[in-house]
């Protein structure tokens, strides 16, 4: 699809993108999301300022991992109309596109004026059906742009299980077929990761760990800058040479073994606005995993 592309993103991000962008020997060049009254925007001078005659490609994340931030309509109109300028491509990672929380709403960019012929969309049915581990899913757009990508799929992945593709194509005709007072799936699971959510947030706060307001998604990011852990005392702590966030996201999986991730991780490694005072919490478990959870956090000395 591209050669020698510049690819633009936010500076936290899924980490795979930085893996993949050396197979077409591109440069990644990213755009900050800024932190304003507790939710994510783009910095908009930083995303106008990046794009360039070189730029080939955008890879746009929504509803966003690792942030849960959601891109309003606002946000792609400008991504449109510098795709449209620029004459490139949008790569739309939408995987997460059936969970948003109340008051957001998820927009496909493809969908907006002009962009179906610019736009890959990808969706995902691990992610749509909870079941992560089966690595399914599916890319939509226009015929000239999907055609190149079978290209590639055909030497690469080349094609999954036949019966996982059978199982999938069951599960979406059921949900077709679901009518009031019926739930869809989607409706069952994101009732279920709405409130978990909430638990969670109350948890948190409580904990002195504040919450940055999670739009959709499966993810949450909380403040580990606020409070001190008993561990941080240790010897072993303190001799840490990492982040704070990576130090104090091993210190509550080996002293609490409660599983969580440090932000950071999502960032640039050599970048110089790295995120080193957030933990990323999966929100997207059982209702008896996350209840467990938040036992576990108001343990937190």
């Amino acid at each position: 699809l591209v050669k020698q592309w510049y690819q633009r993103r936010v500076r936290a991000m899924f980490d795979a993108y930085r893996l993949d962008a050396p197979l077409t020997k591109s440069r990644i060049v990213t755009v900050p999301l800024k932190l304003e009254t507790n939710s994510w925007r783009v910095d908009e001078e930083q995303l106008r300022k990046s794009f360039t005659g070189r730029t080939k490609m955008i890879v746009l994340n929504t509803p966003h991992n690792p942030t849960g931030k959601v891109f309003s309509r606002d946000e792609l109109e400008v991504i449109c109309e510098l795709s449209k300028e620029y004459n490139c491509l949008v790569l739309a990672d939408e995987v997460y596109d059936r969970y948003v929380l109340d008051g957001y709403n998820h927009l496909r960019i493809a969908a907006m004026p002009g962009m179906w012929e610019r736009t890959i969309t990808l969706c995902s049915a691990g992610k749509m059906f909870g079941i992560t581990g089966w690595r399914l899913g599916w890319a939509f757009g226009h015929s000239a742009l999907i055609e190149k990508l079978l290209r590639i799929c055909k030497r690469d992945t080349f094609c999954c299980a036949s019966i996982l593709q059978h199982a999938v194509a069951g599960m979406m005709r059921r949900q077709r077929l679901c009518e009031p007072p019926k739930e869809t799936y989607y409706t069952w699971a994101g009732n279920i990761y709405k409130e978990n959510y909430k638990k969670l947030s109350k948890a948190f706060t409580d904990a002195n760990m504040p919450v940055v307001a999670a739009e959709g998604g499966f993810f949450m990011i909380v403040d580990c800058s606020k409070r001190s852990f008993e561990f941080q005392k240790s010897a072993e702590y303190v001799t840490l040479d990492e982040d704070l966030d990576v130090k104090i996201a091993k210190g509550i999986v080996n002293n609490f073994k409660l599983a969580i991730l440090p932000l950071s991780l999502f960032c640039n490694p050599s970048g110089k606005n790295k995120l080193t005072n957030y933990l990323r919490i999966c929100f997207a478990k059982s209702s008896e995993t996350v209840d467990r959870a938040v036992t576990i956090i108001r343990s937190f000395e």
